[in-house]
Formats: C-alpha cells, sequence, structure tokens
C-alpha cells in the first residue's frame, strides 16, 4: 500500500489532506487525570485535581463525555499500561462479523508476523484476555468474545497507530487513523511530515478551512479528489485529528512518504557492508562497540539526571564524555591488539542528544541557582554562565542540524525545532534578572524594548514570518525559502560569532568550535573518532578556566543586546521553518508569537 500525489505537482508546505478523524484512540495513562480522554485537549485544573488518585476517564465539556464508547473502557483501567487495549477495544465497532484477521479496515494487523514472536505474543494474548474480560460488562446474551479477533485488534493498534504528541512536544497517546494515513510509507528522506490538531470539538476549524485530499492510493484515479474507494469513517468527529503536509515539493504521480523514527537518530548497518579488509573490519567491530557503550552511557546519565535531579553531575559526566571520549578501561580489546580511544564526532547523532540534555541540565542548574541565591555577586554570575551555557548548546543544536539539513532536506521539521528553541534560549539569557543584579555593580541595565522596534533591515525576517501567518504556502512560494534562509545567515554571522564567543567562555568543549557555523573541518565522515588519526584536537590547550566572575563580562549591556538581537533573529527563523512545516495557523505560530510578546493581526 502506498500514496501519491494524485492530479497536480504539490509544492513545499502546503497541506496534502483534509484533518483526519481516527478511527480509534486512546490517552497514555499518565495523562488520564490532566486531558480529556475524547478530544485529548487539556481539562482546568479544577476539573482534575479531586481524580488524581482514581483511575477513571474525565472528559472537557458534555459534547466529549457523549462519545466515551464503553463501560468496559474502565475496567481496561485497572491493567496498565492500558492505552494500547483501550485503542484496540474503541476499534471492535468497526469490524464486521466476516472481518479478516489479516487486514481490518484496509489496514493491516501483522497478526501471523507478531504472533511468531514470543515476547509479543505473550503480550498480546494477555491484553486480548483483558478486553474479553472487559467486554462481558456490556455483552448482549449469547454473544461471545472472538479470541482470534480480538488479538488481530491489539496486532492493528501495535503496528499502525502512532504517538499523538500535545503543543509542548509531549507524547500523551496514540491513535489509529484510516488508510489516507496509515497508507503513507516511511522514508529516511521523506517528502512530507504530520501535525496534530488537538482542540475541543467548538473550536475544530471550520471544513472550508481545510485541503481537499490531494493524495491517492497508487493505481487509483479520481474524480475531484474522491477516489473509488471506500474507506471507514472516523469515530463520529471525536479523538485528535492529523494532518499531512508536503516538506519539499511532489510531483504528480510521486510516492509521498513521513518519517516513522526521528531522522537523526542511527540506522542499522551491518558491519561486514562497511568494509572487506580484516583491518576495516576490526575497527568496525571497536566502532560498533564502542557506540554501544556510549551510548550506554549517555542513557545511564540521563536516566539517573531524571531521577535523582542532580544536573551538575549530569553536566560533569556528559561533558567528560565528548572531550575524553571512551576511557580505556571501558573498551574491551582483543589479545596483541594495542589500545583504541573512541571519542563522538560532533555530528554523530548521540552527540547531538546529549547537546540537547546538557541544554536542559543548564537551564535547571540557572533557575535553581537563582532561584537559591538571589544575592548580587558570585552567585548571580555564576547562574548567567548555566544560562549562557544552555544557550550555547541550544545554538549548536541549531546551527548543526541546519549544516546537516543542507545534505538531507527532510531535516527541516528538526532544523525548525532547534532554531526555536535557540531563539527562546538566548531570549531567556537576554530577559534573565540575573542581569539587573550585576547592573547595581556598576553595569548599565539594558532596556529591552518590545519587538516592534527590533525589526531588520538587512533580512527582513519579521516582515517574512508576519507574511506567512497572513498569506501562508503562496507568499512562501514568492518569498524564497532559499532567499529568505540566505538574508537570515548573511545577517547574523557576524552577531553570531561575536555572541559565541560570550557564550562559551570556560567552557572546555565548546570552545572547540571557533565558528558554530563552519563544520568543514569535520570531513564528511559522521562517526565515532579514533584519537589515533583525530589528534590534531588539542583539548589541554584550554584546561585554564578565562577570568571568572564579573570581570570576564566587560561591556555587558553589549553582550545582553548582542544576545537578544540574535534570540529574536533565531525564533523568527525558526517560526519562518515552522510555518512551512505545520502552516501559519499551528501552535508554533501561536508559540513563537507569544514567545516575542508579538501583537499582530
Amino acid at each position: 500500500m502506498e500514496m501519491r500525489a494524485s492530479e497536480e505537482d504539490i509544492e513545499i508546505g502546503e497541506d496534502m489532506t483534509p484533518s483526519e478523524i481516527p478511527l480509534s484512540y486512546a490517552l497514555h495513562d499518565s495523562f488520564l487525570h490532566s486531558h480529556c480522554s475524547s478530544c485529548f485537549s487539556r481539562l482546568p485544573t479544577e476539573n482534575f485535581t479531586q481524580h488524581h488518585h482514581a483511575p477513571t476517564l474525565l472528559y472537557c465539556s458534555s459534547i466529549c463525555s457523549s462519545s466515551h464508547f464503553s463501560p468496559a473502557e474502565l475496567h481496561l483501567l485497572h491493567c496498565p499500561p492500558s492505552s494500547d487495549l483501550r485503542a484496540a477495544l474503541r476499534l471492535l465497532p468497526h469490524f464486521l462479523p466476516s472481518s479478516s484477521t489479516n487486514r481490518i479496515c484496509g489496514l493491516l494487523t501483522n497478526r501471523e508476523k507478531l504472533m511468531a514472536d514470543e515476547e509479543i505474543s505473550a503480550h498480546v494474548r494477555y491484553g486480548a484476555k483483558a478486553i474479553a474480560a472487559a467486554r462481558r460488562i456490556e455483552m448482549v446474551e449469547n454473544e461471545k468474545n472472538d479470541a482470534v479477533l480480538l488479538e488481530a485488534a491489539l496486532c492493528l493498534v501495535l503496528t499502525n497507530a502512532v504517538e499523538v504528541h500535545d503543543n509542548e512536544g509531549r507524547s500523551i497517546g496514540i491513535a489509529v487513523y484510516g488508510p489516507n494515513f496509515s497508507w503513507i510509507n516511511h522514508s529516511c528522506s521523506p517528502n512530507a511530515c504530520y501535525r496534530f490538531i488537538i482542540s475541543p470539538p467548538d473550536n475544530v476549524l471550520p471544513f472550508s478551512d481545510e485541503s481537499r485530499l490531494r493524495i491517492l492510493p497508487a493505481g487509483t484515479k479520481s474524480d475531484n479528489g474522491v477516489h473509488n474507494i471506500e474507506f471507514p469513517k472516523g469515530c463520529s468527529g471525536s479523538g485528535p485529528r492529523v494532518i499531512v503536509r508536503s516538506i519539499k515539493r511532489i510531483k504528480r504521480g510521486e510516492e509521498v512518504t513521513v518519517a516513522y523514527t526521528d531522522l537523526l537518530q542511527p540506522k542499522e548497518i551491518s558491519t561486514s557492508n562497511l568494509a572487506s579488509s580484516s583491518i576495516s573490519s576490526e575497527l568496525s567491530f571497536y566502532r560498533d562497540e564502542a557506540t554501544r557503550k556510549l551510548t550506554d552511557y549517555v542513557d545511564e546519565v540521563t536516566a539517573e539526571y531524571l531521577a535523582v535531579g542532580d544536573p551538575e553531575s549530569c553536566c560533569k559526566k556528559l561533558e567528560n564524555m565528548l572531550i575524553n571520549g571512551l576511557l580505556d578501561e571501558q573498551l574491551e580489546v582483543r589479545e596483541g591488539k594495542s589500545q583504541l580511544n573512541f571519542r563522538l564526532h560532533p555530528l554523530h547523532h548521540l552527540a547531538l542528544n546529549t547537546y540537547t540534555i546538557l541544554a536542559s541540565a543548564y537551564k535547571i542548574r540557572a533557575s535553581d541557582l537563582f532561584s537559591l541565591h538571589s544575592e548580587v555577586g558570585g552567585l548571580s554570575w555564576e547562574a548567567l554562565s548555566m544560562s549562557r551555557n544552555s544557550a550555547a548548546y541550544s545554538l549548536l543544536l541549531a546551527t548543526a542540524t541546519r549544516h546537516l539539513f543542507c545534505f538531507e532536506s527532510s531535516l527541516l521539521v528538526s532544523v525548525a525545532n532547534f532554531w526555536t528553541s535557540a531563539g527562546e534560549s538566548l531570549l531567556s539569557l537576554a530577559k534573565s534578572s540575573a542581569w539587573d543584579s550585576l547592573g547595581k555593580c556598576g553595569f548599565p541595565v539594558l532596556n529591552l524594548s518590545p519587538l516592534a522596534k527590533h525589526k531588520c533591515s538587512k533580512c527582513s525576517l519579521l516582515e517574512s514570518f508576519e507574511v506567512n501567518l497572513s498569506f501562508g504556502q503562496d507568499q512562501i512560494r514568492k518569498a524564497g525559502f532559499d532567499s529568505v534562509s540566505s538574508r537570515f545567515l548573511d545577517c547574523i554571522g557576524s552577531l553570531l560569532r561575536e555572541v559565541w564567543g560570550f557564550l562559551i567562555q570556560g567552557n572546555r568543549y565548546l570552545k572547540m568550535f571557533k565558528d558554530p557555523t563552519d563544520f568543514s573541518w569535520l570531513g564528511k565522515s559522521v562517526d565515532i573518532w579514533d584519537f589515533d588519526t583525530h589528534n590534531d584536537v588539542d583539548f589541554n590547550c584550554w584546561t585554564n578556566q578565562s577570568v571568572s566572575g564579573i570581570e570576564a563580562l566587560g561591556n555587558s549591556e553589549q553582550w545582553r543586546t548582542n544576545s537578544f538581537q540574535l534570540g529574536v533573529h533565531c525564533l523568527l527563523y525558526g517560526g519562518f521553518l515552522a510555518g512551512i512545516c505545520y502552516g501559519p495557523h499551528s501552535h508554533w505560530s501561536s508559540h513563537i508569537r507569544s514567545a516575542l510578546s508579538y501583537e499582530g493581526k
């Protein structure tokens, strides 16, 4: 099964489907007390605090509560984690008595393949029994449960369900959509993405504002965008909707694809495919082993950080790993072979993941320091230093993914997210009250003026963002994606280098990046580094820390102004890209307007 562009070429940044209603859906157990079980919108605090300890289903309105499918669902809340089971239960009304267990509602169940796996089959059988027990509560006389059909329903959910993310990027539940969405195949270089609409029933966009269906199953014809295959309808207008949108130009008849996984994560490559010589094969073995051990180490440190809540220890351990790589005693070397030491390539997926964790941990450290110690002096400077490091790692993530985007344009969604995060981090740094404390020591306090006074005549990013919000994709094409990106990078060039020098003061690892937009010195390979072949990078020359304290700050007003201006640029550029990925009316556009205190039409 596959979907293709039907009648015309599709340009970048265009919706290709109307908002699709799910066949089935279910909140994750951890969000049952805070979100509506029907539309997934967040509940007012006073509505769910009283039910915090009791497993139950809550709704935001009478409209949503009327969509409650069955009392049997309440019974499944006692079988956590229950989201897969509840989603399978909600699928059953779509089943016909003669339904095949191979394909239901046009969707592949994969039952035979999944039941061949011992661990998965045990989970499926347990789940089917729990669903059968729950259904007995409301079954009519002489009605029976079909164990094979229940297993098929659960397998269908495991095969086709997607994680539903809220406006904050959290996975709050799962949903199964019909073939118009589920028949879209995966690609590591996709030409489309998708977004969710999570809104109470009375706030859903009117159908007149929606796109028509512009993709069709391969081999079918349409009449004004309507194909001749009868697909099942969704769940009576309830549940989180999904819209598919292009992130590349798609020619008529070309297959439409999305990414099922994070594109920045590694792909499985066998050692035998890398090289034929024994030396290269041996090196590949060591690199695979190093990758596994480094991944385990990062996961271990992250888990400890989340469980214990010690961001300082997390920062020290992860930065030590980035600088020193895998210590000699950590890697087992075959007898008779010299010891190898491996370090992460700065663009390796694990390095990018580490930057994300460090940006978060430094942000928490800054918040903790400033809330506990508000007095003027060293602690204010220390809190500001933590904010600088957080902004630096956020900015490095943005520039690194922008560099990778030049080779793979499917990373547009990641680029939009990281530039937005970098902008928020820089604005948070510029607006920090720690600066005001330093101002009491004789430094001038910056009066951050409204956004309207920060329009840039060189790149016109604010105007591009406004046009994107007001007019959408037609104006994106006229403005020119490449043109806007080029003007942005040219405009921030000198400003970025000046701010970067300020952000990385005292950070041994980040000082390796003299210019955060220039990665040419890294070469083309994105792999684990071997110290024996990359010994030109000398971290020891940075062991002496920069002058600490307020004296190192120099002209604080200029640093703060530059950080603020760069943050505005990054946020607007992220907003422009997000408009392409998610549309002008998405939550991202509202989020960015709020972050900039932007008051437009």
